[in-house]
């Protein structure tokens, strides 16, 4: 039996409406040029993923809930190069909160003989329409200053410190990776409480 023309043009209507809607939330599984919200106390921000890049939330377990990133063809466990999320409180009149994250990036980097690591700011980047900043900052070795393959993006805010970081295992990537990087943390959207448009 043929499906009356009425039906078959509602239903393409439908699905084409479906389509043009904006994702309300973020997907839960692995995806192309996808939005993820990172999660932290009191408020959380959105991240998205740059053409050619996958969104994953899914391989850092329920414990860890923040989208990773990583580029097409890969997947979290084989990626040569990740970019991650996350977020540290931060107490008005405290001790600058950045620096506490640099120096906990500078421990997980630093081996446990020899050489130490130290952080290098490399540039501020406004980010968005309401003034957000973030602080870009590079990690070398001491003493000598050779680059390491790790760059992170700090964003204060009045009660965090939220970031972005880009670790990758080979050179070629890390060079490769640092739009993907760029594009990422230009993406960033804090929010607290309330209703939130997530853009496609």
């Amino acid at each position: 039996m043929r499906a009356p023309h009425s039906l078959i043009v509602f239903l393409l209507l439908g699905s084409a409406s479906m389509i043009g809607l904006p994702r309300l939330y973020p997907q839960q599984h692995p995806f192309e040029a996808g939005v993820g919200v990172v999660y932290a106390p009191g408020h959380a921000f959105i991240l998205k993923a740059p053409d050619g890049w996958i969104l994953d939330r899914e391989s850092r377990g329920s414990a860890c809930p923040e989208p990773v990133f990583y580029p097409v063809g890969f997947t979290a466990k084989d990626s040569p190069v990740l970019i991650w999320a996350g977020s540290m409180r931060s107490e008005p009149g405290g001790r600058d909160r950045i620096r506490e994250v640099l120096e906990e990036r500078e421990r997980s980097l630093s081996p446990l003989r020899g050489a130490g690591v130290k952080a290098d700011r490399l540039d501020e980047w406004r980010v968005g329409k309401k003034g957000v900043r973030a602080e870009i900052y590079t990690f070398v070795s001491e003493p000598g200053g050779d680059p390491l393959l790790e760059r992170i993006g700090c964003f204060p805010t009045a009660t965090s410190i939220d970031y972005v970081v880009l670790q990758a295992k080979e050179r070629a990537f890390y060079e490769r990776s640092l739009a993907a990087f760029a594009s990422i943390v230009k993406s960033y959207i804090p929010f607290q409480g309330g209703p939130v448009y997530i853009p496609r």
